[in-house]
């Protein structure tokens, strides 16, 4: 028989020998997650010993008001009587009656193109028409005693109407080598010289009427055109009139232009400053209607995201907290800027209270310091400009 023979001291089995490998590692993790853990609960202590974070803003309470809403636009100006002066027919100038940059009167000569050949060619036609009237005379007695037949007679009569046709066709010639002023006006400057030739059509001058009227024409677009003849526009401009003066729409066109979709108005402007002349381009802002119950708030006051835009409401802080209030972002629907105000259609409610200046350091929630902005409820309302 086979002698077995076993060693005690190397009896243990492999299972046991990793449950004590498993267990020392067991052991060493809680020791490492207790010292973890009392450092998290350590350094939260800590965290908890500071307040929490809040900022301070400048905070207005809301009060509804009424906003005008006004737009803006730019007219010109033009004159009420206005007239581009230009010769029908060719020439030589002859004289000259004004200088360019002056003032003329109605019925002042302006300018006389040579006419000498016209002259001659009337005087020859008189002539003949007064033997053509001699003549017509005679058949005339002629034919009364029945010495004369019809047929000389009418051929007498033609022969005079067509020479006095030919004298109205020459005096009309050189009626319209002669111009004048149609109106009191005010010319633009030229280069007129006597003795120049022009040809026919060629501008003369720009004949501005005198006076206290001048119209201001403008554009609205199509969402814009509501106004009516009678409405009255507001007309101002920093370089050539201290104080803004009032003009009233005296037409509208009949449609909308097909390219740029707006519609032409005419305004009457009266007794404007000297300095304002045909040409000008002046600024206008008219009322398009107003609405009542909305917000008035400074520009800083709306921040913006990809999302829309959005404010921060002031709500009371609950008991103990370090601020008395607490931030709450809130959507609105903001309308028109004007200055550095903005007006805010929807999203806020009367008296609440909105960041104003520092609301850019505000976030959802955040306790929040503020400092009251008092809101003149006397204000005068807000227009738009656009």
């Amino acid at each position: 028989m086979t002698e077995r023979y076993t060693d005690t001291k190397h009896s243990g089995s492999p299972a046991k020998r990793w449950f004590w490998l498993l267990l020392v590692c067991v052991l060493l993790v809680m020791v490492l997650g207790g010292l973890k853990y009392a450092q998290i609960s350590k350094a939260i202590a800590f965290a908890e010993s500071f307040p929490e974070r809040s900022e301070s803003v400048t905070a207005i309470t809301l009060e509804p008001v009424q906003w005008r809403n006004l737009y803006r636009t730019i007219g010109e100006v033009k004159a009420a009587q206005f007239v581009e002066l230009r010769n029908e027919l060719d020439g030589v100038v002859a004289e000259l009656g004004f200088s360019g940059g002056s003032t003329v009167r109605k019925g002042q000569l302006l300018l006389r193109l040579d006419s000498q050949q016209e002259q001659s060619q009337r005087r020859a036609l008189l002539a003949q028409l007064q033997l053509a009237e001699i003549q017509l005379k005679r058949l005339t007695e002629l034919k009364a005693k029945k010495l004369a037949s019809k047929n000389d007679y009418d051929r007498a009569l033609a022969d005079k109407n067509v020479l006095l046709a030919n004298v109205a066709a020459l005096e009309a010639s050189i009626s319209k080598k002669t111009l004048t002023a149609p109106f009191d006006a005010n010319t633009t400057l030229h280069d007129l010289q006597v003795g120049q030739y022009l040809a026919a059509n060629s501008l003369v001058t720009e004949l501005s009427g005198v006076g206290n009227q001048y119209w201001v024409d403008f554009k609205l677009p199509q969402d814009k055109a509501t106004v009516v003849t009678g409405n009255d526009i507001e007309v101002s401009s920093k370089s050539l009139m201290e104080e803004s003066m009032t003009a009233r729409i005296v037409s509208a066109g009949a449609s909308f232009n097909v390219s740029s979709r707006s519609l032409q108005y005419r305004a009457l402007l009266i007794d404007p400053p000297p300095a304002v002349r045909p040409g000008a381009v002046v600024d206008i802002t008219l009322s398009l209607g107003t609405v009542d119950g909305v917000f008035r708030l400074p520009s800083s006051a709306i921040r913006r995201s990809n999302f829309g835009a959005y404010a921060y409401v002031l709500n009371p802080a609950e008991a103990g907290a370090a601020a008395p209030f607490r931030a709450e972002r809130r959507e609105v629907t903001p309308g028109p800027l004007d200055s550095s105000e903005i007006i805010v259609l929807d999203g806020l409610q009367p008296g609440e209270r909105i960041a104003a200046i520092g609301a850019f350091k505000l976030q959802d929630g955040m306790l929040v310091h503020v400092v009251e902005r008092a809101r003149d409820s006397e204000a005068p309302a807000v227009g738009s400009p656009q």
